[in-house]
């Protein structure tokens, strides 16, 4: 039986931060409610996200929010793609808002019960540290970005 790999969560030195969220709110509509109550300025990303498994692509909608004025990033990303999900856990959760960098390290640790006031989500928390180390298409994210902003 193959060896499941697993990342070190750590990212050029940053961690990332990890909520699960389980709604029947179309990604836009959760986009514009995050922005309501989070503060945050999500948009959609032109283009979507690829997981490549297997030599499978699955294509995920991505939202991105870039604060400014304390450095971090944030995705917010369909879990269900065209092939594939990017966490796979039981229960499912539909969407993930994935955090990367800036100068506070907590910052998202009290969305999950900002975002539980939002009529249309069931349940929303933070990934455990066992689960996000399963997470190993992560460090893609900032990758991709890196790349937009070179072009």
């Amino acid at each position: 039986m193959p060896k499941k790999e697993y990342l070190d969560f750590d990212f050029d030195g940053v961690a990332f931060r990890a909520i699960a969220v389980h709604t029947a709110l179309p990604p836009a509509l959760l986009a514009w409610q995050a922005d309501r109550i989070l503060g945050t300025k999500f948009s959609l990303r032109p283009d979507s996200f690829p997981l490549i498994t297997k030599k499978v692509i699955s294509e995920h909608t991505q939202y991105y929010f870039r604060e400014e004025e304390f450095g971090g990033e944030w995705w917010l990303l369909e879990n269900q793609g065209t092939q594939g999900l990017l966490m796979n856990v039981k229960p499912q959760p539909d969407m993930l808002l994935i955090g990367r960098g800036g100068e506070d390290e907590t910052k998202g640790t009290d969305w999950p019960e900002k975002l539980k006031a939002v009529q249309g989500i069931a349940m929303v928390y933070l990934v455990s540290d066992k689960e996000k180390k399963k997470l190993t298409w992560i460090t893609f994210l900032a990758e991709k970005v890196k790349e937009k902003e070179k072009d």
